[in-house]
């Protein structure tokens, strides 16, 4: 006779059932009837739930939820059931939170789209609520207390880590991410205590501060050197434990953390390891001790895993076709294991857990499904049911499988090509979609709401990670610098070529679609390769790149013989960076296109499409084009949203849509100035 399974094997069991009855349709894919497409609302619209994290003792869960069209902050407690709202977005944008206590939540808010971020705090009714640090954009200069929470500081019960800015112009401060004024924040009172000032010249790479909240390590950016500095106590002054050349992206050294001990740095070091290596530092000796992990294949995140207290190590994310661990804790390791068996197929991870490690909040996604929260409470032995992010089923989507392809110069291209239903047997039209960034960013596995979209509407998506995308180490990165219109498009026209010689797409009905850098792109590719495209959509894309990057400050930094972003990256001279810039070459365009912009973003300024735009009515160009002036880099409002990809439904279903395809009927929305809720 076989023991009794213990409540924790129960719960799991109980679960697996659960979990099979929420998604038994995509089990039997191909022998149900077609399934009506997600409509953009479902897939667009706000998620049900965003970003949901447990409270210090387990007790309760506080989560982002949808309310009058904006996100609204509220909090569930497990032991009633209930949930209650505790604040609404207003005229800002709830973007993130966490815990302070039991009875306090402190949030990030974006002020108008513009990311004129702030902070504030909340007790759990909403009624005492406190703007703890303000920040208004005034064209491209950010003014007031403009701060950047460096630290949450689980160990402190009343104070955060935050870097700030008080100058009026702080464009220097802005690159790559410097401050003013560090301090610890009370969110009880706003009460500031300064840990240190800088110079409005100064410019730093990384300021962190140990698990007491002291500033120990900064990364000084002075001429073409990073200077890694370290001090035992906010009283001491800042030595120089390491010098290395500034790169611009995955530096020699990227610190993450301070050990229970505040003396033992872990940090990532890629001087001999190109997909980067864990290590240990001691500050006191200041010897580097030998490699803790490093990847066999892909690359290690800057993202570890440790006890929610932060005194100790568990493990270390790393990036291949997929997101993978290592483990340092066995007990972590077998229960990720059992978490991995039970949800089989899925990406698990644990994404919050109490303070005592008893309670855990699961989220478990896979490339056909947005992602879904259980609660684990190991002391119950029970694993539940909490939200799903979005109510889509997977039988209506598709796979997004990995891919590789060879660019014309050899190098091999890694990516993801989703297919639409019953695409076997015959050419689909292809839809290039370029992720954003560009660089270190990537696409990866899982669900992409950009790509079911197509798909379901019967485009082939091809989502390539072209040289200097992340995850496949700093060589790689490496590889595009100066290649903005190169050797970066020729990986993407090179990938439409491959998935033509496969026999998969219609050469004949190809487009390309994109945002931010893959606007950027979708410009290059319609002005460079114009033969390639049937028609194009740039979404909030670089148009010009002599302007691209102005705005932080490059000019000054340059004049000054110092690292300039635009020169080392984009292109070394303005007679370069004119020759890839699309908005010179616009006569080129042959196709329809459509455009998309938000006037208040501070990224991709609303001149690239002021530019762009009067090219294209010089040329007598066809074009479509929607700006939305509440709107920043991408529409978060989500009426501008929806709005959005009605549109760029219309303009497919018109200039590519596969032979026989009825377009999903919805109303189209052209709304240039959504209402405020």
């Amino acid at each position: 006779m076989k023991p009794a399974a213990s409540p924790a094997r129960r719960g799991f069991r109980c679960l697996t059932a659960l979990y099979l009855l929420l998604f038994a349709g995509s089990a039997a894919r191909g022998a149900q009837p077609s399934q009506p497409p997600p409509t953009i609302e479902q897939l667009f619209g706000l998620p049900e739930v965003r970003q949901p994290r447990l409270s210090p003792d387990g007790k309760k869960i506080a989560f982002l939820f949808p309310h009058e069209r904006r996100l609204a902050l509220g909090v569930f407690d497990r032991a009633s059931g209930a949930s209650r709202m505790v604040l609404k977005g207003e005229d800002e944008s709830l973007v993130s939170f966490f815990w302070k206590g039991n009875d306090r939540l402190v949030f990030l808010a974006d002020v108008g789209g513009n990311e004129s971020f702030f902070i504030g705090s909340s007790d759990l009714n909403g009624r005492s609520v406190l703007r703890l640090a303000e920040s208004q954009r005034i064209e491209d200069n950010l003014v007031g207390n403009v701060a950047n929470i460096l630290d949450e500081l689980p160990g402190d019960p009343q104070r955060i880590l935050v870097a700030g800015y008080f100058a009026e112009n702080i464009d220097h401060a802005m690159f790559l991410g410097g401050a003013a004024v560090v301090a610890r924040l009370n969110v009880f009172n706003r009460a500031r205590s300064p840990v240190l000032e800088f110079k409005e010249s100064d410019r730093n790479v990384l300021l962190l501060g140990d698990n007491l909240g002291a500033l120990r390590v900064r990364g000084r950016l002075v001429g073409r050197e990073v200077i890694w500095e370290h001090r035992p106590d906010d009283g001491a002054t800042f030595r120089e434990i390491a010098r290395h050349p500034f790169h611009g992206y995955q530096e020699d050294w990227q610190p993450l953390a301070f050990a229970s001990d505040n003396r033992t740095l872990w940090l990532i070091s890629r001087q001999k390891h190109d997909r980067g290596a864990l290590h240990a530092y001691n500050t006191a000796t200041g010897s580097l001790g030998e490699p803790l992990f490093t990847p066999a294949e892909g690359e290690l995140e800057d993202s570890l895993v440790t006890t929610p207290d932060r005194t100790r190590l568990l493990g270390v994310a790393y990036e291949t076709v997929r997101r993978r661990y290592h483990w340092f804790d066995a007990d972590r390791a077998a229960l990720q294991t059992k978490l991995e068996n039970t949800f089989a197929g899925s990406d698990v991870r644990i994404t919050s857990e109490s303070q005592d490690q008893t309670v855990k909040l699961i989220w478990v996604g896979h490339d056909r499904e947005p992602g879904t929260y259980f609660v684990l409470d190991e002391k119950a032995g029970a694993l539940t049911l909490f939200k799903r992010m979005r109510r889509i089923d997977p039988a209506e989507l598709q796979p997004r499988r990995p891919v590789s392809y060879r660019a014309r110069d050899g190098l091999l291209i890694h990516g993801y090509l989703t297919l639409p239903p019953n695409a076997a047997g015959r050419r689909v039209p292809l839809i290039v979609h370029p992720h954003g960034g560009p660089f270190g960013v990537r696409d990866s596995w899982g669900f992409d709401a950009d790509a079911q979209f197509l798909a379901s509407r019967g485009y082939a998506v091809l989502q390539p990670n072209y040289r200097g995308s992340g995850g496949y180490g700093r060589d790689f990165i490496n590889r595009g610098r100066h290649q903005w219109g190169r050797a970066m498009q020729d990986d993407l026209t090179d990938g439409v070529k491959w998935v033509v010689a496969e026999g998969i797409a219609d050469p004949a009905r190809v487009a390309i679609y994109g945002a931010s850098y893959g606007g950027y792109a979708t410009l290059a590719g319609l002005t460079l390769t114009p033969e390639l495209y049937r028609c194009g959509v740039n979404y909030v894309g670089a148009s010009d790149l002599e302007i691209t990057f102005k705005h932080r400050g490059d000019d000054a930094y340059r004049e000054a013989g110092e690292f300039s972003y635009r020169e080392e990256w984009v292109g070394p001279t303005e007679k370069y960076r004119a020759a890839t810039s699309p908005v010179n070459f616009v006569e080129r365009i042959g196709v329809p296109t459509l455009h998309a912009y938000g006037e208040k973003d501070p990224r991709v300024k609303i001149d690239h499409w002021t530019r762009l735009e009067a090219q294209l009515k010089k040329h007598g160009k066809v074009y479509e084009s929607v700006s939305q002036r509440r709107q920043g880099h991408g529409f978060r409002d989500e009426k501008a949203s929806v709005g959005f990809y009605g549109q760029l439904e219309d303009f497919l279903a018109r200039h590519l849509a596969p032979e026989g395809t009825v377009r999903i009927g919805r109303e189209r929305v052209v709304d240039p100035e959504p209402d405020k809720p």
